[in-house]
């Protein structure tokens, strides 16, 4: 880790802290100021995101929902008069040479051109002249303490931040919430064919359009996904979700949500189904799932199939009026149910996470599942907070009786 996230040891154990805005607004100015040579015109920043529940859905048409992290990305920008590009990042925001400094024109970024870390934030500037918004050139610094490859949407609070300077430096006037739909399209885009990262979108809605102390339901049905906010009082009762990254980086070429994406469209056309959330609008058809030709596309039309009817049930647990403690066991239960699903059925975890998940349950947690693409990264745990400590002091220990590199710990 660099200095960009500066993780805290306490009594062994090693917590990522977030920077006030204060903190990342200087660290932003400054890593501009000495990259390249120039003074801001501002500073612009965006979340990481934590999907609560609801994972791989967002690319069947499904459902989801995340909240944000304290956690954020920083982007100190200065618009200049031609049409040149420059961008420098901390040495921690990607971790694939970053710290380097990018350069080119608006008029030449591409896969090509722009591949590794520039991608995520040239990408965006890509797609914003795609979709008929442009401006002058810009310089960069970014800066984040949101960890990477942590499946907290690093290169989402990345894009976002971006967007939401250019936002202001080309005065688009996107502030509404159908602006801020158009700038979290533009970034999906720019992910999708610049980073070539295959992405339904989920982090880039998640960070620009939900609120602090809030999470959002994201309907993917129709193309520019609804949101409706969802109240977040974990912290009213005592509760806050551990966020355990299990340090376990394991890339596969193309992304693992493109690899499961291209299942998923396989079993939804042998169904006849334009994606697998049609499953629950025609209940005869789920029927239909054991006449999958292959057993392994059968696994993947379940877990979409259940995911979906698990945030539904989280979503109404948030929103009910029953007694909060079977509301909350209510909810650890699916956060629980869905990590056996993606272990299971759609087989995106690995030894590590289902370590991570089953000491965090034996500590005591209401429900923990795997977070993110799969085969690494973090798990999240609703945790009692005065428990904190206590919880991860055993999933540590549990980590290193088996032999595994010590875990990473921060809070939401």
């Amino acid at each position: 880790m660099g200095e960009n996230t500066t993780p805290t040891s306490t009594r062994d154990l090693v917590w990522m802290p977030a920077w006030t805005r204060a903190q990342g607004e200087q660290r932003a100015r400054s890593h501009l100021s000495q990259a390249l040579g120039v003074d801001a015109d501002g500073v612009w920043s965006a979340p990481g995101q934590l999907t609560i529940i609801g994972e791989h859905t967002d690319y069947n048409n499904g459902l989801t929902l995340p909240t944000i992290t304290p956690h954020r990305t920083f982007v100190a920008a200065k618009l200049r008069d031609d049409d040149r590009v420059r961008m420098a990042s901390d040495n921690a925001v990607f971790d694939d040479n970053g710290g380097q400094v990018w350069e080119g024109t608006l008029d030449s970024i591409s896969a090509e051109t722009a591949a590794g870390w520039p991608s995520y934030a040239a990408g965006v500037l890509w797609a914003l002249q795609e979709h008929g918004l442009t401006g002058k050139g810009v310089d960069l610094g970014i800066v984040s303490c949101v960890p990477w490859s942590t499946g907290l949407s690093n290169s989402a609070s990345v894009e976002a931040a971006v967007a939401r300077a250019m936002n202001d430096l080309w005065k688009l006037s996107l502030d509404s919430e159908a602006g801020l739909s158009e700038l979290a399209e533009a970034c999906t885009d720019g992910e999708n064919q610049i980073a070539r990262m295959a992405t339904g979108g989920l982090g880039q809605h998640a960070v620009l359009r939900c609120h602090d102390n809030e999470a959002i339901l994201l309907d993917f049905r129709d193309s520019i996904p609804d949101a409706t906010a969802c109240p977040l009082y974990f912290p009213d009762y005592g509760l806050a979700m551990l966020v355990i990254d299990t340090m376990v980086r394991f890339h596969i070429p193309g992304g693992v949500s493109g690899m499961r994406k291209e299942e998923c469209m396989r079993a939804a056309e042998e169904l006849g189904l334009s994606s697998l959330r049609d499953l629950h609008h025609d209940p005869a058809r789920l029927n239909r799932l054991v006449e999958l030709s292959d057993e392994t596309l059968r696994k993947r039309a379940r877990h979409v199939y259940s995911e979906n009817d698990r945030v539904m049930l989280v979503k109404e647990e948030l929103s009910g009026t029953g007694p909060a403690h079977e509301r909350f066991v209510s909810i650890g239960k699916a956060l629980s149910r869905s990590h056996t699903s993606l272990a299971a059925d759609f087989e995106v975890s690995c030894p590590e996470l289902d370590l991570a998940v089953q000491a965090a349950s034996m500590a005591g947690a209401l429900g923990a599942r795997m977070v993110g693409g799969g085969f690494g990264g973090p798990a999240v745990a609703l945790i009692r907070r005065s428990l904190a400590e206590r919880t991860a002091h055993a999933i540590a220990q549990a980590f290193r009786d088996h032999g595994y590199d010590d875990p990473h710990f921060l809070l939401v």
